[in-house]
């Protein structure tokens, strides 16, 4: 039987981004200029990837919302009838935002969704926001950060009194609302307060509403990750704040350079240096000699983790033996598909759903990771990022190998305890 190729496995479209996004901020609503599938689509997140999604809802309320618009309707005038969409879906209860996209078929016909988007705001009352219709040119990870971006050019804030020692972190990848992610979020802002002493006043996006988004008011520093690089900037410029670039925390190095970082921007230099050496020692001494020595590991994952795959591998004592990316760009700094496409080239890949699908093909042992995970949930906390989160997945890939070495080596038995006398 002829495989799909890891290529086909691994895409991700850009509105699949747009919606983890929307699913990120529990009070704002999507409406996508296109047909019905887009309403489908939201299975993609919802109650598949993520058990805790509010995208769908039992009762009608849904955040994803559409106009029908097919290949008879989509060269008509269509301007009331987004009006009327927008001003419905933004004065449901409990709406806080809107944001406003569409399909290339759609926006092909030269629909002005910005403006549209700017006047019925002004009648409502409601923000709401054009993200750019960039379905055929980029993909899942740029969909999700137009969206902090969109959210971040058309957001109001109350120009105020800012906190000293606050930060606002802004680009995580909140792909879901479960206890992953959640844990990662978590463990960002145990670095941020305990380590360094700040107050982290907001977080873009964690899960909650429009409200906790406008707290970024406060903060003296925005920390942006690499999804958040450009609605970083937005925020920096709106609100007169510092700015710091930083990486995933994936791994100690990865961690050592977040803290050293913000440390530098916000005057904590001597309790970065303490932090960081008291991080590295609680991960050696716990995870030392638990990953076999010579594992070889192949990571899938987008560019932001990958980057740090290097480092992290080395805190474990495993070997990177490949690294493929999930979004664009591609990843050259380790080998990539050609190590896959063969069994025993590798110990375990730790992939997301599309990538297990190729791994179970090639009878290569894997775990999942990132998005989309449709066969590993969390419902209690499970980091991957900083030190409690390389503790945390040496104990899954751990856990992991020893799962598949045992799956692999049982064979049927006819021994037991004996019956005779």
């Amino acid at each position: 039987m002829k495989t799909l190729s890891w290529q086909t496995r691994l895409k991700n479209p850009y509105m699949v981004g747009v919606y983890l996004a929307t699913n990120a901020v529990k009070d704002a609503v999507l409406v996508v200029d296109g047909p019905d599938c887009l309403f489908f689509k939201g299975e993609y997140v919802h109650g598949t990837h993520d058990l805790h999604s509010t995208l769908l809802d039992p009762a009608g309320n849904h955040r994803i919302a559409h106009t029908l618009a097919d290949t008879v309707n989509v060269v008509m005038d269509r301007e009331p009838q987004l009006r009327d969409l927008m001003a419905r879906v933004a004065q449901r209860d409990g709406v806080k935002a809107v944001l406003v996209s569409a399909l290339p078929m759609a926006s092909i016909t030269g629909s002005q969704y910005d403006r549209l988007a700017g006047e019925v705001s002004e009648i409502v009352g409601v923000p709401i926001m054009e993200v750019p219709a960039k379905s055929l040119q980029t993909d899942w990870l740029d969909g999700y950060s137009e969206v902090l971006n969109s959210l971040a050019r058309g957001l109001p804030f109350e120009s105020g009194q800012t906190k000293k020692g606050s930060v606002a972190i802004v680009g995580p990848l909140v792909h879901r609302l479960e206890g992953d992610v959640m844990a990662d979020l978590a463990e960002l802002t145990r670095l941020c307060e305990e380590y360094l002493d700040l107050s982290v006043v907001s977080i873009w996006p964690s899960g909650s509403g429009v409200e906790d988004l406008a707290k970024i008011a406060l903060a003296e520093t925005i920390i942006a990750l690499p999804a958040g690089v450009k609605a970083g900037k937005i925020l920096s410029r709106r609100l007169d704040a510092k700015l710091v670039h930083v990486p995933q925390p994936f791994g100690t190095a990865a961690t050592g350079d977040f803290l050293n970082l913000i440390a530098q921007a916000t005057g904590r230099s001597e309790l970065a240096k303490k932090a960081i050496a008291a991080g590295n020692a609680l991960v050696h001494d716990t995870v030392k000699n638990v990953i076999p020595a010579g594992t070889r590991l192949a990571l899938v994952a987008e560019p932001g983790v990958l980057a740090e795959f290097a480092g992290f591998a080395k805190d474990i004592g495993a070997i990177p033996a490949a690294g493929i990316s999930s979004a664009n760009p591609p990843f050259n700094e380790l080998p990539g598909l050609e190590v896959m496409e063969n069994a025993g080239q590798v110990d375990l890949c730790i992939t997301n759903s599309r990538g297990a699908e190729a791994c179970i093909d090639r009878k290569i042992p894997f775990m999942e990771f990132g998005y989309p995970s449709y066969g590993t949930h969390y419902l209690t906390h499970s980091p991957t990022l900083g030190y409690f989160g390389v503790i945390n997945m040496t104990d899954r890939i751990a856990n992991a190998l020893r799962w598949w070495a045992a799956a692999t080596s049982l064979q049927p038995t006819t021994t037991g305890p004996s019956t005779s006398a």
